[in-house]
């Protein structure tokens, strides 16, 4: 069985920040962009240490997110990550993975009567350093989302449909995953996040934070069927700013996986 044990990076904690009371939204599990004060810097930046070891050997990724509002309906993330592979038959290996790019167009706002509705491309481009760290084939990712907010809750249905490259030797399926996502308020600065992801084909890209790590061939090869997830995590921002996050995914293959991460908004929320 796979465990995967994430940590954050929690070193803006040290500039000595304490929780405001007057900001009561957290940023939703599939952001759409909506919360956003783009009278200021609409930027986010994330980052986290992800660990995963089994009996073929142990994987450390560092993966970081930057996430910028190009205007108040359209959303661009960037999300490289740092690598290290240590194989139990092979040398270690480490350096840069693939970069994932991805766009988020919101084209129906949210109303009292109906929800905010999303289209959204994801690329993940051949950037790793070494064969071990990635696949070496463009994915294409297109997909939809339906966001809507209730009282004391909201809720993100997601549907992303990937075009997979198939490197040399290895014959990838395409992907479908659907998912749903809840955020509920438990007071004005802690949320419970809630998640179920289900895939088939070429594997499922859940994560409790915004912030997702690297793609690795040995990800590839337990890849493939069906494959469901679902995740319970705690948010829990610090400042107006400054966001927290760490949860527990349970998978239908046996695994499980423990995931933290940080993540610092410079427009401060609404």
């Amino acid at each position: 069985m796979k465990r995967r044990i994430a940590f954050a990076l929690l070193l803006a904690c040290a500039l000595g920040a304490h929780a405001n009371p007057a900001w009561s939204k957290i940023r939703k599990t599939r952001e759409t962009g909506q919360y956003r004060d783009y009278h200021e810097f609409p930027l986010t930046i994330g980052s986290g240490i992800e660990y995963e070891t089994d009996e073929e050997g142990s994987e450390y990724g560092f993966p970081f997110l930057i996430e910028y509002g190009l205007t108040d309906a359209m959303t661009l993330a960037v999300e490289p990550d740092f690598v290290l592979v240590d194989p139990v038959d092979r040398p270690v290996a480490h350096g840069f993975g693939e970069l994932e790019t991805s766009v988020v167009y919101e084209y129906v706002s949210e109303r009292r009567n109906r929800p905010a509705l999303s289209a959204e491309l994801l690329i993940k481009w051949p950037t790793a350093t070494h064969d071990s760290l990635g696949t070496g084939e463009i994915d294409y990712s297109l997909g939809g989302i339906a966001s809507k907010e209730f009282v004391g809750f909201n809720i993100d249905f997601e549907v992303l449909y990937t075009f997979v490259g198939s490197p040399p030797g290895i014959q990838l399926d395409d992907a479908l995953e659907i998912s749903l996502a809840s955020d509920i308020h438990l007071g004005r600065i802690v949320d419970l996040e809630l998640e179920v992801v289900t895939s088939s084909g070429g594997g499922i890209r859940s994560r409790v934070s915004a912030i997702g790590g690297p793609v690795l061939p040995s990800d590839i090869e337990d890849a493939g069927g069906n494959q469901t997830e679902g995740t319970i995590g705690i948010a829990e921002l610090i400042t107006a700013h400054l966001k927290l996050e760490q949860g527990v995914l349970f998978a239908s293959d046996g695994s499980w996986q423990l995931l933290a991460a940080w993540e610092w908004d410079f427009s401060g929320g609404e």
